[in-house]
């Protein structure tokens, strides 16, 4: 009797650790056991596997991650999906898996094309960084605290900007639109900032109207910060200050909020809201640490075959898009690691969508050797291959 409950603890103790983690664990035996490896979100050949070919048995997938394994290297072959933990492969996929991809989807926030990219000269100049909705406190801007003087708005979104304040607090202006150059007011001066999807109405401040985003409230009575978002996922890193602090919130008729209590990673104990609350009771009320907002018809979380995908620049460790692969935004990448963790000198091939520039250094921040291109190439010669160590991404 001992032995049966010691394992269920250990078991539990196992899924528990890896549903809060932001990586895929892979096991050689069935019920999580045996040799364990951790897989982050990409495309991984059998050589990158770090299982041994044919011997994966039983996998832990946290929330929000997909996993698809296939039977061949190269991402061939007959291949089978999974959205959630497998304590055991069915008999004709036991130790048969050569190459698998995992996604991440839990970053997905409404259309991956809508985000700000912020500089800190005039004109889209100078460091950049591309930010996607939600609240920035100062301590999240980094370099660009104090330090922003334009920005380009891509998607429907408006941008709150805070002077001299870094919780996102007290006096605050919005712009709707790109700032080529801010004035004296705010060049330089902007603290923290929170980036929204703005009303397609005029004179429409709750969002209710057309449906596209539910708005959530730091104080009760709809009031104190705010934030609107689309169909999404949102962990609490993207809730920023609001993360465990939402008081009220306007959910319109097409859309539902499953919220996480006291969770930051999109699991746990969990709540389904589908309508307004002026005051959440005190189960929920300050208790949010992330949260997911779908529509009704269909749970369709803003991710899946209508992201579109081409609106980010895809880099690859191998030749013909294939290996580890990282999705970048606009943005200045001093060294490859700041690109999703890709690996230095491991560059081989590159998506760029129409618009986009990509500037590739031979060595970090922006030294050495440059080479400028501006559309895919399935592969580089000699000279470029496995030689990229930093890079900046443009959007015209």
């Amino acid at each position: 009797m001992y032995k049966k409950v010691f394992s269920v603890i250990f078991f539990l103790a196992i899924v528990l650790s890896a549903i809060s983690q932001s990586y895929v664990t892979l096991h050689e035996d069935c019920n999580f056991q045996g040799k364990s490896y951790y897989l982050e979100a990409g495309n991984h050949r059998l050589y990158q596997m770090k299982i041994g070919n044919d011997r994966l048995s039983s996998i832990q997938i946290p929330f929000g991650f997909k996993v698809t394994i296939y039977a061949d290297d190269n991402f061939s072959g007959i291949s089978k999906t999974f959205t959630e933990n497998i304590s055991c492969l069915e008999p004709e996929w036991n130790n048969m898996a050569s190459s698998i991809v995992v996604e991440n989807t839990n970053y997905l926030q409404g259309n991956l094309s809508d985000y700000v990219v912020f500089y800190n000269d005039c004109y889209s100049k100078g460091f950049s960084r591309s930010l996607r909705p939600g609240i920035y406190k100062g301590t999240d801007l980094g370099e660009l605290k104090n330090n922003i003087s334009s920005f380009n708005i891509f998607g429907n979104l408006r941008v709150r900007v805070f002077i001299n304040n870094e919780n996102a607090s007290g006096y605050y202006n919005n712009f709707d639109s790109d700032q080529s150059c801010l004035g004296n007011s705010y060049n330089d001066k902007i603290s923290s900032l929170v980036i929204e999807y703005k009303p397609d109405l005029p004179g429409n401040t709750t969002g209710l109207s057309n449906g596209k985003f539910a708005t959530f409230y730091a104080e009760c009575s709809y009031s104190g910060n705010a934030l609107r978002l689309m169909p999404g996922y949102y962990s609490g890193e993207k809730l920023g200050i609001l993360k465990y602090s939402i008081a009220s919130v306007e959910i319109p008729a097409h859309l539902r909020v499953k919220v996480f209590i006291n969770n930051d990673n999109l699991n746990g104990q969990s709540a389904t809201l589908s309508e307004n609350s002026s005051c959440l009771d005190y189960n929920l009320r300050n208790k949010i640490g992330s949260l997911v907002v779908e529509e009704k018809e269909g749970g369709n979380y803003g991710g899946g075959n209508n992201i579109p995908v081409t609106e980010t620049v895809m880099i690859y460790s191998d030749a013909n898009y294939r290996g580890q692969s990282v999705s970048v935004l606009p943005g200045t990448y001093t060294t490859m690691a700041l690109a999703g963790g890709f690996p230095d000198n491991a560059l081989s091939s590159i998506k760029v969508p129409s618009g986009f520039r990509v500037v590739l250094y031979e060595s970090e921040n922006f030294r050495g050797k440059s080479f400028t291109i501006s559309e895919s190439r399935s592969g580089f010669t000699a000279a470029w291959n496995d030689k990229i160590s930093s890079f900046v991404v443009y959007r015209n």
